[in-house]
């Protein structure tokens, strides 16, 4: 199902009212730019958050660089212990075939999922992968706000680890190391406080090796469960089909989002990421 062209422009309470009650809002035709797309996040959340893979073209904004394959369903910076409440995509150049982005509503999926899965799925997963130096070097200096990642140690990563509850780190080869997070893949925290199934069970890992997921018993999630979980997911997708200028808001703990293939040269794309932490109650 694709997304219909919207004609009217959105005032900042009406923004603020469908990202609340429907978990996403598309603004189309209001003349957005990199810089007003950057404004807009600027203003509608408490706090910006960036991901220390992605490149910046503004202060708050950055490159959605990601190859040209489909991408499944995944909460942003889901594996992460400080995943967005809110992100925003902006269309510079849109792709004319392909990459359609795909939104799924979480609490849909939650709603229709069977009693023995909701069980299955009530207490915390346990992801797990490695992170090389750099890459959690670089992690840590974004979240403490130090400026240089070389002036990151062992002592910045300690106090990082301990900051937040449910991580844990072991040594591991060539000065990485192994990181476990206990994260929820049924979540309440999102901006209606509803029940999602919300999570990166079926995303992908670009920039990052892969993860493992552990059920609480310590036993590995199959892929016959993946395989079921992704298609009662796509029953409850839909697809933006980009023009050029497009803004879309998403309730980032309730609506899982992903990507159809990109059929054309990369550099005829050029789709830009913006994250937030909390919705401004002063965005009027």
């Amino acid at each position: 199902m694709n997304i219909a062209q919207q004609q009217f422009k959105h005032s900042p309470q009406q923004i603020k009212d469908r990202l609340v009650e429907h978990g996403w809002v598309l603004l189309r035709n209001e003349h957005y730019d990199v810089n007003a797309f950057s404004g807009l996040m600027s203003n509608i959340c408490q706090k910006l958050t960036y991901d220390p893979a992605r490149e910046n073209v503004t202060r708050q904004s950055q490159k959605v660089d990601a190859g040209t394959q489909a991408m499944g369903l995944h909460i942003e910076n889901g594996s992460t212990p400080m995943p967005p409440d809110i992100i925003a995509f902006f269309s510079e150049k849109s792709a004319s075939r392909g990459s359609q982005t795909t939104l799924c509503d979480g609490h849909e999926v939650w709603q229709k999922l069977p009693d023995t899965l909701k069980q299955k799925f009530a207490e915390p997963m346990t992801i797990s992968r490695y992170l090389p130096k750099a890459m959690w070097k670089k992690y840590v200096a974004t979240a403490l706000n130090i400026a240089d990642a070389v002036q990151v140690g062992q002592q910045e990563l300690a106090h990082f680890i301990e900051m937040i509850p449910r991580q844990r780190i072991r040594p591991a080869h060539d000065e990485g190391v192994q990181y476990d997070l206990s994260m929820p893949m049924i979540r309440h925290d999102n901006l209606k406080a509803v029940p999602a199934f919300a999570n990166t069970l079926l995303g992908p890992s670009y920039n990052y090796e892969k993860p493992r997921f552990y059920f609480a018993d310590g036993s590995e999630i199959q892929a016959e469960l993946l395989e079921e979980l992704a298609e009662r997911c796509e029953r409850e997708t839909s697809e933006i089909d980009w023009q050029d200028g497009d803004v879309v808001l998403i309730d980032n703990k309730r609506f899982m989002h992903g990507r159809r293939e990109i059929l054309v040269p990369l550099e005829d794309r050029k789709l830009y990421i913006c994250m937030g932490l909390g919705l401004n109650p002063a965005f009027l």
